[in-house]
């Protein structure tokens, strides 16, 4: 990843996602075409959400698991939006 690639902003977890945590996560300034769009009614499980961004944080996997249709793929877009 090239640095024009990687993300330079600092994300309020608190702020964006509406979990009650501290923790900040690196995030890109401007979305590109590859971003998915936002859904403003999607509700973001805390538990899942911060394992999602823990992962992204510490380069790390998080496996999600769930049937189909229970929004794991949703729940992922939406976090990268």
């Amino acid at each position: 990843m090239t640095a024009a690639n990687k993300p330079t902003e600092d994300i309020l977890v608190r702020d964006v996602f509406g979990i009650d945590s501290d923790m900040k996560v690196k995030g890109f300034a401007e979305a590109s075409d590859r971003v998915p769009a936002i859904d403003p009614t999607y509700k973001f499980d805390p538990d899942t959400t911060l394992a999602i961004l823990a992962g992204f944080a510490y380069n790390r996997r998080v496996m999600i698991q769930g049937y189909h249709g229970t929004g794991k793929s949703t729940h992922i877009e939406q976090v990268a939006a």
